[in-house]
C-alpha cells in the first residue's frame, strides 16, 4: 500500500514538473522546485504511516506540508478576503499541530508508537492538504504565467469563492478529527506511562523499605538524649541550620536511631521521604532511583502534593535522563512550594552510596534543596567519610553530631547497652553475668545486639551458658569481627560447608533472594541441607521476611567481614568462594532459561524464517548463539520445527 501511495505521489509530481514552462525565471523556479521537495519527502512519510512506529515523522510531515500550501497561498491575489480567511485559519491549525508534536517529543521513543486510532485521520488530514496543494500551486502557476507575459487571456482568473469555502469546512473538520485523535493519543499514553509509573513505584517501595526492614525502632527507654537533640533541631523553626548530621563509626546504632526519628515525624505529620543505602543490594548502593523514591514518598506522606508531582511528571516524562540536581528539582523542590508546613527527609547510610562522585553529587543536591526550600529539613546519616566530609564539613547550613552514640565516656550510651541487655536477657542470665557483657560491649549496640540474639536462639544446639562464655572469652571487647568468628565455630561441623555456600550466594546475588530461589540453587548445584534450617541457625546475623519470603543480612558489618573471608578463605573455619558463588548463580540461571515452563523461548519475536534474507543480516544464528548458549538455540529451533 505505501509503495502504490508513494507512486501516485511521484506521478503527481512529475506531472506537475513537466506542465513548467520555460519561462518562467530561473530563481522563482527553483524556490517552487524546493516546495515540491519539501511536500513530497513530507507525503512519503505519511504514505507509509501505516507501517511506521514513531508519530513524530508523520506528525511532522504534515506541518511541513501545510507550510508549504501556506506559502503558497499568501501569493495568491484573487478572491483575497477568502484565502486571507483560509490562510488565517491554516496558521492556527500549524501552531496547534507544533504545539502537540512539542509535547510528544517529550515522550520516551517507546511511548511514540503510532496508536491505530490516529492512522485514519492523520492520512485524511495529509490527503486534504495535498488536494489543497495542488490547486493552489495550479493559481500560481496561472499567475506566474500572467505575471510574465504569457497566456494574458487568463489575466482575470479567478477561484470560485464557494471552492475555497469549501476548502476551509473541509480542513477544518479534518484538523478537528486529527486533533480529537491525537488528544486521545496523548490521553493513553500519559495513562499508560502512570500505570507504569504506578508500577515502578511499587516496586521502589519494595526496594526503598528492604534495606530498613531489619532495622527497628530503638528499644523504650534508650537513646533518649540523642533524640531529644534530635527532635529539638527539628522543632528549631528559627534555626539556619536545615541540614543534620549524624556521624558514627558501623555499630553505632545510627539506623536504629533514624527509624526512631522518621516514626515519630510521620506521627507528627512532618515526614516527608525516607531512602536508605544498603552495601548488602547493588540496587540499593546507587542513586539512580533516589528522587523517584523520595517523590513517591512525598505523595504518600503529603497526599496534598500528588497531583503537583504527577503535573511535573507529565510535563517531562523522559525526566529519568535528567541530572540528579534537575530530577530532585523537579520532583520534590518544586512541588513542595505548593506546601508551608515542615518538611523532614531521612537518609541513612550515605556511606554506603556506591562511589564517591555519586555521594558527592547527593549531597550537593540535597545541600542546594534545602537552602532554596525553607521548608525543607534533612536528617542524615553516615559513617566517617572523606568524601562527605569535604562537601558538608565547611557548610555552616548543617548541624553534626559525631561520635556520640559510642563513647563510653558518655553515661547515657553505657546505661542504654545495659538497658538493652537487661531487657532481652531476663530469666536467660542472672544479672552480674549480663553486666559483664555490657562492659564487653564497650559502648556498641550492634556487638551487643548480635550476642543477645545468639544466646536468645532457639535454633542453637548449645546452652546459653556456654555461648556467653564463648562471648566473653573473645580476643577484643567490642570487636564485632569476633562475634561473627563465633558463630560461626559454633555451628555444627556437618552444616559448615552448606552453610558458607548459602552466605556467599547471598553476598553474590544482585538483589535479596528468597529461601525457595536459595534452595533451588543448592538443589541444582548438588549441595545438601534445609536453607531455612541454615537460615534459622544464623539468626543472629540473617533475616527472613515472612511475607516475602526474601533473606537479608541484618547490618552491614556481616557484609564486611564476608568479604574479607572471601579475600582471606579458611579465616577461623570460614570459607567464602565468592567466584564459586557467581558460577553457582550463573549455572542455575542458564538451567531456569532452559525449563519448559519458565524458560526462554526460541523465536519469542516469531520473527519470520526468511527475516534473515529479506533484511541481509548475515550469519544471524552465529550472532544469536554468542548471547544464548548454542544447545538451548538448537534445542528451541528444533521444537518449531
Amino acid at each position: 500500500m505505501s509503495t502504490q501511495r508513494s507512486d501516485r505521489t511521484n506521478k503527481w509530481y512529475r506531472s506537475v514538473n513537466s506542465s513548467r514552462y520555460s519561462s518562467i525565471a530561473e530563481v522563482s523556479s527553483s524556490k517552487k522546485h524546493q516546495v515540491y521537495d519539501t511536500v513530497n519527502v513530507g507525503l512519503d512519510v505519511v504514505a507509509n504511516v501505516t507501517e511506521g512506529s514513531d508519530i513524530l515523522a508523520p506528525l511532522k510531515a504534515a506541518c511541513k506540508t501545510a507550510k508549504s500550501v501556506l506559502e503558497i497561498m499568501r501569493t495568491i491575489e484573487s478572491n483575497q478576503e477568502e484565502w486571507t480567511d483560509l490562510t488565517r485559519r491554516l496558521e492556527e491549525y500549524i501552531i496547534a499541530l507544533e504545539e502537540q508534536i512539542a509535547l510528544i517529543e517529550k515522550y520516551p521513543p517507546e511511548d511514540r508508537a503510532i496508536h491505530e486510532a490516529i492512522k485514519r485521520p492523520l492520512t485524511h488530514y495529509i490527503e486534504l492538504l495535498k488536494g489543497m496543494q495542488q490547486t493552489v500551486d495550479n493559481l500560481q502557476e496561472k499567475r506566474s504565467r500572467r505575471k510574465f507575459g504569457l497566456f494574458k487571456s487568463m489575466s482575470k482568473v479567478r477561484t470560485d469563492a464557494e471552492e475555497i469555502r469549501r476548502f476551509n469546512r473541509d480542513i477544518e473538520d479534518r484538523h478537528r478529527q486529527l486533533i480529537s485523535a491525537l488528544t486521545l493519543f496523548i490521553a493513553l499514553r500519559i495513562q499508560a506511562m502512570e500505570e507504569t509509573s504506578k508500577a515502578s513505584m511499587e516496586k521502589i517501595k519494595a526496594e526503598d523499605f528492604a534495606a530498613s526492614s531489619v532495622h527497628s525502632p530503638c528499644m523504650e527507654g534508650t537513646r533518649e538524649t540523642v533524640l531529644e537533640m534530635i527532635r529539638h533541631w527539628a522543632l528549631d523553626e528559627r534555626s539556619d541550620k536545615p541540614i543534620f548530621w549524624l556521624c558514627d563509626i558501623a555499630g553505632s546504632g545510627k539506623s536504629t536511631v533514624a527509624i526512631s526519628a522518621l516514626e515519630a515525624w510521620q506521627r507528627e505529620g512532618a515526614l516527608g521521604g525516607r531512602f536508605f543505602f544498603s552495601i548488602a543490594s547493588s540496587e540499593g548502593s546507587t542513586t539512580d532511583k533516589f528522587c523517584s523514591t523520595i517523590a513517591r514518598n512525598l505523595a504518600h506522606y503529603i497526599p496534598q502534593l500528588t497531583q503537583h508531582i504527577a503535573d511535573a511528571i507529565k510535563r517531562n516524562p523522559s525526566f529519568m535522563q535528567n541530572s540528579l540536581g534537575e530530577q530532585f528539582q523537579m520532583l520534590v523542590t518544586g512541588p513542595l512550594l505548593h506546601w508551608q508546613q515542615r518538611v523532614i527527609l531521612v537518609i541513612d547510610a550515605v556511606d554506603e552510596c556506591k562511589s564517591g562522585s555519586q555521594r558527592k553529587q547527593l549531597l550537593e543536591t540535597l545541600c542546594t534543596a534545602a537552602r532554596e526550600c525553607k521548608i525543607l529539613k534533612i536528617f542524615m546519616t553516615s559513617r566517617p567519610d572523606p568524601v562527605i566530609q569535604s562537601t558538608l564539613g565547611s557548610l555552616s547550613i548543617k548541624a553534626k553530631l559525631e561520635d556520640r552514640l559510642h563513647d563510653v565516656s558518655h553515661s547515657d550510651n553505657v546505661d542504654d547497652i545495659a538497658t538493652y541487655i537487661n531487657r532481652s536477657l531476663d530469666g536467660v542470665l542472672p544479672p552480674d553475668r549480663r553486666q559483664r557483657l555490657v562492659e564487653k560491649a564497650r559502648g556498641l549496640f550492634i556487638w551487643a545486639s548480635t550476642a543477645c540474639r545468639m544466646l536468645n536462639s532457639e535454633a542453637t544446639w548449645d546452652t546459653p551458658e556456654n555461648t556467653y562464655d564463648c562471648l566473653i572469652s573473645v580476643d577484643k571487647a567490642g570487636d564485632i569481627d569476633d562475634v561473627y568468628s563465633l558463630i560461626f565455630e559454633r555451628i555444627d561441623p556437618k552444616a559448615q560447608e552448606p552453610m558458607c555456600k548459602v552466605v556467599a550466594l547471598l553476598l553474590a546475588a544482585f538483589d535479596p533472594l528468597t529461601a525457595n530461589e536459595l534452595q533451588d540453587i543448592l538443589t541444582h548445584v548438588k549441595v545438601r541441607g534445609s536453607v531455612k534450617a541454615l537460615v534459622q541457625n544464623l539468626g543472629s546475623v540473617l533475616s527472613m521476611d515472612p511475607n516475602t519470603k526474601l533473606i537479608q543480612f541484618r547490618h552491614p558489618t556481616f557484609v564486611e567481614y564476608l568479604r574479607r573471608c572471601s579475600m582471606a578463605p579458611a579465616i577461623n573455619r570460614v570459607s567464602i568462594k565468592l567466584s564459586d558463588a557467581h558460577g553457582q548463580a550463573a549455572s542455575w540461571c542458564l538451567n531456569r532459561l532452559t525449563s519448559r515452563a519458565e524458560g526462554l523461548k526460541f523465536n519469542i519475536c516469531q520473527i519470520e524464517s526468511s527475516f534473515c534474507l529479506n533484511r541481509q543480516i548475515p550469519n544471524l544464528d552465529d550472532r544469536i548463539s554468542k548471547c544464548i548458549p548454542r544447545m538451548l538455540h538448537l534445542k528451541r529451533r528444533q521444537e518449531t520445527e
